[in-house]
């Protein structure tokens, strides 16, 4: 298994290359005892925002900098 390091919310990270962002929210979820929800939190890589749709498809690259955070909604 070949690992990468990356930054989660400022904090140092190590996960298996080839990791999606998705599989990374909702890996950080489960270690919060929280429910599985992918529209719980909105991301953004290299302070690029990367929306749900696109998470899949997105593997994390060595010294991403990944932040999530609350959705803002309403008008």
């Amino acid at each position: 298994m070949t690992t990468i390091s990356i930054s989660v919310n400022g904090l140092e990270r190590t996960v298996e290359q080839g990791t999606t962002l998705a599989a990374l929210v909702e890996q950080l979820q489960t270690e919060a005892r929280q429910e599985t929800d992918p529209t719980a939190v909105a991301t953004a890589v290299n302070e690029i925002f990367v929306s749900r749709s696109a998470r899949e498809t997105y593997t994390l690259q060595a010294n991403d900098a990944v932040f999530t955070f609350s959705p803002i909604t309403g008008g």
